[in-house]
């Protein structure tokens, strides 16, 4: 069977607001097919939509995407739930075809409205979709021109490859730095595939899988984002994030959300990342997840984070000159409030002349019954291995 191939350039018309991208896919047939991104600048106003079946390729770095520049203003009056327009101080920035996010300090997340404008006058910006919960002035209550690159909504077999998302053109600060307007955000997809994407300087995280099964992201570069570079959240079952890179993201390199079951992070390197490298595992539901073989250096806070769960595996890792926020804060992999964990094999070292990582590995707070075991731990400001738990087990390591 031959796959139908629709090409981007065919579809890159003025009145675009995806650069022709939407309309490719649009062009498919239901069974799904192959959109072609040849070298080139594609600059999106919009998300663009994923379908079931339907590999969107590039031809690596040289096939860009970018995204207008955040235009944003306060609301006037309260977005009221339901309703489908909103009132803002200044509607010169805005104008119809933009998707637009409605926000404040407590509707953010899931809770925040994302929708395209259809209707601009007198300041009131009408929306194709009613706001999902209402937003306030007085809760600092706003509507932004951030949105994802590309989305998939419950969608099946859907792939990206050989992409670059590029945001830093117009990024630095953003009033609505959520992981809903992430480059990639795959909601409650099964079996979709990132292969070989690279993402710099999105407003948000670079790859998020939130919820669905069987997702596998490989062979990426998440850089410079605002949020996290990578980001399996919202009960993400049996997925597989190997061979990545997450560098000098503005929080973690890659960040467990919650219920992550059954996942797989590995042959991956993250560094110089602004929180941990890897953070967030065990914390809200994560479990039976296994951490391995990746190396996590010069983050400012510890190399891998686990808190407040229980039952994964931390196995040959590599974390090196961590704690970077803080000298002796922050150690190479840090266990607060966990059971049930298994900690071998790892290289848990600072080689600075000036040392910086706290401990190579260190338990906390309630944590007890994990299993700490042939692991090193040279050169760290504070010591090797702290355990607190009368019940963890920790033998064979060097310090």
């Amino acid at each position: 069977m031959i796959e139908v191939t629709q090409n981007v350039r065919d579809f890159n018309e003025k009145d675009s607001f995806t650069s022709g991208l939407q309309e490719a896919i649009d062009a498919l047939p239901k069974s799904g097919g192959i959109v072609w991104v040849p070298p080139g600048v594609y600059t999106l106003q919009r998300h663009v939509q994923l379908r079931s079946n339907v590999t969107i390729r590039g031809a690596g770095q040289s096939s860009r995407i970018t995204r207008a520049p955040e235009v944003a203003s306060p609301l006037v009056s309260e977005a009221q739930e339901g309703e489908t327009s909103v009132h803002v101080e200044n509607e010169s920035e805005f104008a119809v075809g933009m998707e637009v996010s409605v926000f404040d300090t407590a509707q953010h997340g899931w809770y925040a409205t994302h929708a395209f404008i259809v209707g601009i006058i007198e300041n009131r910006l009408h929306l194709d979709k009613p706001i999902n919960r209402s937003c306030l002035p007085e809760r600092n209550g706003g509507v932004a021109h951030a949105f994802s690159a590309f989305v998939g909504w419950e969608e099946r077999g859907c792939e990206l490859e050989s992409l670059c998302i590029d945001g830093s053109d117009t990024t630095g600060q953003s009033v609505f730095a959520d992981f809903t307007v992430s480059a990639i955000h795959l909601v409650r997809t099964a079996d979709a595939r990132v292969r070989g994407c690279v993402v710099q300087g999105w407003l948000a995280d670079g790859v998020s899988v939130q919820g669905g099964t069987g997702a596998i992201v490989s062979d990426c570069l998440a850089e410079g984002c605002l949020g996290h570079g990578f980001h399996p959240g919202t009960s993400v079952q049996h997925s597989l994030w190997t061979n990545n890179i997450g560098r000098d993201n503005g929080r973690d390199g890659l960040y467990f959300c919650m219920n992550v079951r059954h996942s797989v992070v590995s042959e991956s390197t993250f560094h110089g990342n602004g929180r941990h490298g890897i953070g967030g595992l065990a914390d809200g539901g994560d479990q039976y997840n296994v951490v391995a073989n990746n190396t996590c250096v010069n983050n400012a806070r510890h190399g891998i984070e686990a808190s407040r769960g229980r039952d994964n595996i931390i196995n040959s890792n590599i974390c090196l000159n961590n704690s970077q926020e803080e000298a002796g804060r922050y150690s190479g992999i840090a266990l607060m409030d966990v059971t049930g964990m298994t900690v071998t094999g790892n290289r848990c070292l600072d080689d600075q002349d000036t040392q910086t990582q706290a401990y190579g590995i260190e338990e906390s707070g309630t944590s007890d019954r994990n299993l700490i075991v042939a692991n090193h731990c040279q050169g760290n400001l504070v010591g090797s291995v702290l355990t607190v738990g009368a019940d963890t087990k920790s033998a064979e390591n060097l310090g």
